[in-house]
């Protein structure tokens, strides 16, 4: 590939972000302000060059002078505020004056381990082997192919405005702005692969670090920081048990030897249970017979009942594009935002950069925007100033018409089982309760307020988080005992000493979003409310940051300054451990995981080809569809399980699918011609991989279609496309 144009594009994207931020005339660090350009740069100038697309379509002019916008709005609006480059250099001075040469070699050697530990992971989202596109992760493979469809609807078909390629005929509502950046560097010449992994680690390198940056302005420290970087992307709950119990089993103990109560009941053998168990443990740690963060089993292969929290690097920031550009997009916004609070001037500027960023959130990721929107809000009414109406308006003034879409749109249908939002009090820890067609919303609310006091909840939230709601509870209950008498308050107050107001402030906010989600399920999946139980997490992190750190400092604290992030980060960190090169190729940790074949690489560029841009594909609805995945064409139906969860009202057309592939029979009514007709179906796709995931039908009669007549466009080793325009 060339790398001069992704290489430009690259340079003018920071070039756009540092103008964007230099306009901020809060203190903000220089290493802040880097970071804040990466991410300012690629929301900016992807917002911006898709603005162009939308008036001279996809191509390298529109794509670099999305940035170029940028940058010539900065320079303009600079004559109402300061020229970027005095923010800059006042910055440059001073850091060169309060220099901590321990310090910056801390926070270097941290920033290479998250580059060299990202680079890693990202390196093996998507590669080729032997001419085939694969991946590394079964969970990137899943979400992946959909942003490899987004992504060459983009590039490949040049369709802007988008339409919905999954489901033709009906506007793309999914928030597509991390899909069309990479869609903008491959019209540069990266490859696909590239398009979508890069971007995805220079994110989360920048959102490791921005979250130290955001706990040095909530006085909490470069330690603590990182020790809430760790949180974000490794901890969970206390899957690690089933570590102990696969190495009792391989030790050779039984089932009722290997059991809590043996070893306590029978102390002698419990002594060779304990030895043996631990003897095997370094060895089932790095064979891994399972996830032990139970992601991707059946609930009878967990290592504890009803396990939902993955670890969020492989349940979230690998699989989910989308949460790396939000998150980042939020801390951005929560930075500038408290950095201009804890200044006494006005930060007009800072609040409209934030607005701006927050504008753009719908098409970034509607579940940041939800859940950036309520911390805000709180923020608000604890900080009165006027600035908060200069960030919403800039922040309706960009995202108002897109939110209006989004609202109007369907949400699901009750016979779909998907509408949305719906009322589940407790979340997953009800047993998948949905409410919301049964019982009243003043109900929902009152049991959602008594699931903290049954037992099953709280030990749902163990299972899945350790420690984090008990310490949540622990805070908040001393913040309701500073308003009691003197004494009780004195001893409150003492139990949150180490906890700073500025992060008190912020997790009042993070708590409305908890409960929030305790009580509405937000989208037709109700896993899904782990994308805004997220920034709730991020706050649980930087609260065991804090007590990690403010214990440190006294040595007699010091285990629980080790036991509490450990105790979070354990079952995290042996996923991470299946990664490694001693890791059995019978277990599959890092694949290959097929996504496309050499020959249905070809088979998609002849479509590519031979087809129009905006022409309409009936297809089997496997997720990893080469017509879909690398030649961006209109589906009139992809993976039903995607569809179901962003809320698809289908009516008849599942079924109408599986009539068309089903043929016609030499006696009866043979309604194929008109259903084609009908949904303005250009070609069919015919796979004879019918049991593969995600295809709609088994009932293929590829006889049928074979004599039809229909001309052969295109055709590999499964699959054959018939083009049936003359039918419609």
């Amino acid at each position: 590939m060339s790398v001069i144009l992704p290489l430009l594009d690259a340079l003018l994207t920071i070039a756009a972000g540092a103008a964007a931020v230099g306009l901020v005339t809060a203190p903000l660090r220089l290493l802040e302000r880097a970071l804040l350009s990466i991410v300012a740069g690629v929301v900016l100038s992807t917002a911006a060059a898709y603005g162009l697309a939308l008036v001279a379509g996809v191509n390298s002019a529109t794509v670099l002078c999305g940035p170029l916008l940028v940058v010539a709005l900065a320079l303009g609006l600079s004559t109402f505020a300061d020229w970027p480059w005095r923010t800059w250099a006042s910055a440059w001075h001073a850091a060169g004056a309060k220099r901590n040469g321990r310090a910056l070699f801390a926070l270097a050697a941290y920033g290479v381990a998250a580059t060299v530990l990202f680079s890693v992971l990202f390196a093996h989202t998507l590669f080729t082997t032997n001419g085939a596109l694969a991946s590394g992760y079964a969970n990137v493979w899943a979400d992946w192919s959909q942003h490899l469809t987004t992504q060459a609807s983009f590039a490949v078909a040049g369709h802007v405005p988008g339409e919905n390629p999954l489901f033709s005929g009906t506007p793309l509502l999914y928030p597509f702005l991390a899909d069309f950046h990479s869609a903008t560097l491959v019209v540069l010449g990266m490859p696909p692969a590239a398009a979508l992994a890069v971007p995805g680690a220079v994110l989360a390198i920048v959102i490791a670090l921005l979250v130290v940056c955001l706990a040095m302005r909530l006085r909490l420290g470069a330690g603590a920081g990182m020790v809430a970087a760790a949180v974000c992307f490794l901890g969970g709950g206390l899957g690690f048990v089933g570590v102990f119990a696969d190495a009792c089993a391989t030790h050779g103990f039984t089932a009722a030897q290997c059991t809590f109560q043996h070893v306590v009941s029978n102390p002698g053998d419990g002594i060779h249970v304990i030895g043996g168990t631990l003897h095997d443990v370094p060895g089932v740690v790095a064979a891994q017979p399972r996830p032990y963060d139970g992601d991707l089993l059946p609930a009878s292969a967990q290592p504890l009942p009803n396990m939902q929290w993955y670890t969020p690097l492989f349940a979230w920031w690998l699989p989910q594009r989308t949460i790396g550009y939000g998150f980042a997009t939020a801390l951005a916004v929560l930075l500038v935002v408290r950095v201009a609070l804890d200044e006494h001037r006005r930060g007009w500027s800072a609040f409209m950069l934030a607005g701006v960023l927050l504008g753009l959130l719908p098409l970034v990721h509607v579940q940041t925007l939800l859940a950036v929107a309520v911390i805000l809000a709180v923020l608000a009414l604890i900080h009165r100033r006027g600035e908060w109406i200069a960030l919403a308006a800039a922040g309706l003034a960009l995202g108002l018409p897109r939110l209006v879409q989004l609202a109007l749109a369907p949400h699901g249908s009750a016979a779909d089982l998907n509408a949305y939002p719906w009322l589940e009090p407790g979340w997953l820890a009800s047993g998948h309760a949905n409410v919301g067609q049964t019982q009243t919303a003043v109900v929902a609310v009152l049991q959602t307020i008594a699931q903290p006091l049954s037992p099953h909840w709280w030990g749902f939230w163990f299972v899945n988080l350790g420690l984090a709601v008990p310490l949540c509870a622990l805070v908040l209950i001393a913040l309701a005992a500073r308003a009691g008498p003197p004494r009780i308050s004195a001893a409150a107050g003492h139990v949150i000493a180490w906890l700073p107001r500025q992060l008190l402030e912020l997790f009042a906010g993070a708590l409305v979003v908890f409960a929030a989600c305790n009580l509405i399920v937000f989208q037709s999946w109700d896993w899904d409310n782990t994308k805004l139980f997220m920034y709730w997490y991020l706050v649980v992190g930087l609260i065991a940051g804090a007590i990690a750190t403010y214990a440190w400092r006294r040595w007699w604290l010091r285990v629980v300054a080790v036991l509490l992030p450990v105790s979070m980060l354990l079952t995290g960190t042996i996923m991470v451990l299946r990664l490694l090169p001693w890791t059995p190729a019978s277990y599959g940790a890092l694949g290959p995981y097929i996504i496309t074949s050499s020959d249905e690489g070809a088979l998609a560029e002849t479509v590519a080809m031979h087809t129009a841009a905006d022409a309409v594909f009936l297809t089997l609805g496997r997720p990893n569809d080469p017509l879909l995945t690398l030649s961006g064409r209109h589906a009139l139906m992809g993976y039903y399980g995607w569809l179901w969860s962003y809320g698809i009202a289908f009516g008849s057309r599942p079924e109408d699918e599986r009539v068309m592939y089903a043929g016609c029979s030499n006696a009866g009514r043979c309604d194929v011609t008109a259903l084609l007709r009908q949904y303005h179906v250009d070609y069919v796709e015919v796979d004879d991989r019918v049991h593969d995931a995600g295809a709609i039908t088994t009932d293929v009669n590829t006889a049928w279609w074979a004599r039809a007549g229909f001309p052969v466009v295109a055709r590999s080793e499964h699959i054959v496309v018939y083009d049936v325009r003359r039918a419609t």
